[in-house]
């Protein structure tokens, strides 16, 4: 009787000690957000600021060209007098080997991703804020003693970085902790703390610039869900697996293509500026990210050789971004790229609404090709206010069913902690 008395006894305390220790990681989770949302506002105001008065001065298609290369010869100079911190792939697997995103990797990577977006690459901000909140999250689990808890706080930040910069503080959150694995959310214990991360960089920027700082693409809500809607959906879904494999191959041809030349990094950026560019005069909507020509798309009926030539263009361009060493992320433009699948589907489907299947199609392509089904559906339904909340979610998971067999994110693995891995003496 004693000792059961004394086992319950230490048993409370464990589990005093373990939810104190929890809530000391959520603080430090939303300290760590609000670093996160801070860099992130300043970044966004530069980036616009530049941008609007760079191609306000320069408003003629042509320049896109000498702007883009001579982009290209800056970015290879910055990576050549400091290092190339490697693509997304490179982060992920960083992720699972070491479990932290070391301070130095900002050298090179706010720059860069700064002038890219300038000078109207394929790859969005989310690519460089995940990079940063990573690297936050592991300095913060270093300056507060949370060592044991490194690998958490540092996907803390990623989601916090993805999400602050989006302005989807669910969606952003919930891609970093479904991308670095092939079978969802693994890291369990990270949840709570990184959606608090996430939503205390959103907060603040919101607090700083208001909301007209981030992206909002107008799409009409449509509701209620009929029958005809979740049919749709599933055809959606459906349509945007071949393209979906269509761009993977296409990535990885063009990274085959600069890997077996290996030019030195300055040539490599050069020629991936010289491409963005050419591409971005041909086709005017493969410039720039998406986040900014998504509402083009939504406002305007293109024909369908003209959505075909312009989604080929664009994973030319966003594999010529990634494999030129160009620095970004690609969950953005793959959404633009649905949505070009969605309102070519739409105009071989007359009975079907573009704005809907556009919707639809964003999810149903980011969920192919990064085997992220959940986030995908919730960034998109951020991003356009609410709109079509069932079929996009729909749309999403039936993309992920049928297409097991895409690799486009080879890094992507298990977890090799235990549970509670974070738990320590911290």
């Amino acid at each position: 009787m004693t000792r059961r008395v004394a086992a319950d006894g230490l048993h409370g305390v464990l589990r005093w000690a373990d939810e104190r220790n929890f809530h000391h990681h959520l603080l430090v989770a939303a300290i760590l957000g609000v670093a996160v949302g801070l860099v992130a506002t300043a970044f966004r105001v530069v980036w616009l600021f530049l941008k609007h008065h760079l191609w306000s001065a320069l408003p003629q298609l042509y320049w896109r060209v000498a702007v883009s290369t001579a982009a290209g010869l800056l970015i290879g100079g910055i990576l050549y007098r400091t290092f190339y911190p490697g693509a997304l792939s490179a982060l992920v697997q960083q992720f699972h080997r070491e479990g932290h995103v070391p301070i130095e990797e900002n050298v090179p990577v706010v720059p860069v991703g700064l002038v890219g977006l300038v000078a109207g690459q394929n790859a969005g901000p989310e690519g460089v804020m995940s990079v940063v909140g990573g690297s936050f999250g592991t300095k913060i689990a270093e300056l507060f003693g949370f060592e044991s808890s490194t690998k958490l706080l540092t996907l803390a930040g990623m989601g916090a970085g993805f999400g602050a910069i989006l302005g989807a503080p669910i969606g952003g959150a919930l891609l970093w902790l479904e991308l670095p694995h092939k079978r969802g959310l693994e890291y369990y214990e990270a949840v709570v703390p990184t959606f608090v991360a996430s939503f205390a960089g959103y907060l603040t920027e919101v607090l700083l610039g208001g909301m007209e700082l981030f992206p909002a693409w107008r799409a009409s809500t449509l509701v209620p869900v009929e029958p005809w809607q979740l049919v749709a959906a599933i055809g959606v879904g459906c349509v945007c697996v071949p393209f979906g494999f269509a761009y993977t191959q296409t990535f990885a041809f063009v990274g085959r293509l600069f890997n077996r030349w290996s030019p030195a990094v300055y040539v490599r950026t050069t020629l991936a500026g010289l491409g963005i560019g050419v591409l971005g005069y041909a086709l005017p909507l493969t410039y720039f990210y998406g986040g900014s020509k998504m509402n083009v798309l939504l406002s305007e009926t293109l024909s369908l050789e003209v959505l075909l030539l312009t989604l080929a263009g664009t994973m030319v361009a966003a594999a010529l971004t990634i494999h030129g060493n160009w620095l970004g992320g690609l969950i953005i433009p793959h959404m633009f790229m649905g949505a070009l699948v969605g309102q070519a589907a739409a105009l071989v489907v007359p009975s079907l609404p573009p704005t809907f299947a556009m919707l639809a199609g964003m999810a149903a392509f980011n969920s192919v090709v990064t085997a992220t089904p959940l986030s995908s559906a919730l960034i998109a339904i951020a991003l356009t206010d609410g709109a079509s909340i069932t079929p996009i979610f729909l749309a999403s998971l039936i993309a992920f069913v049928g297409s097991p067999g895409l690799q486009f994110l080879e890094a992507a693995a298990p977890r090799n902690e235990s549970p509670n891995f974070h738990v320590g003496d911290d």
